[in-house]
């Protein structure tokens, strides 16, 4: 398993945050999540979590979320989409897709929140 990167952090720390009133817990949860494997699909990019420590799930809290600021890419002429996914009150995976099936690499160091 990998280390998150700070971007991919600051990424699901905002998503959490503007998600605090059901989701707040998952900020307990961070330090403890790590890469397990991650897929391009041309148009978009998959990241799936691991977990090093065990949590109680948290009511069953699923749920698949955003936020309210902008992920841009230069290289690309729209925003990109972004979706975290929540099973079993824990993060499972991250969903990043372009707009209008631009091509990309997945490459989140060009990446900004705005």
């Amino acid at each position: 398993m990998t280390e998150l990167s700070e971007f991919e952090l600051l990424l699901l720390k905002t998503i959490i945050n503007d998600n605090s009133d059901k989701f707040n817990y998952l900020h307990a949860h961070l330090e403890f999540i790590r890469i397990e494997t991650t897929r391009l699909t041309g148009t978009g990019l998959y990241i799936n979590f691991g977990y090093l420590k065990d949590f109680e799930e948290e009511e069953f809290a699923n749920g698949l979320l955003s936020a309210e600021p902008k992920l841009t890419n230069p290289r690309l002429k729209k925003e990109l989409t972004y979706c975290l996914d929540i099973t079993n009150g824990k993060i499972d995976f991250l969903e990043i897709l372009t707009n209008e099936k631009e091509i990309w690499d997945g490459n989140l160091d060009y990446c900004s929140l705005n």
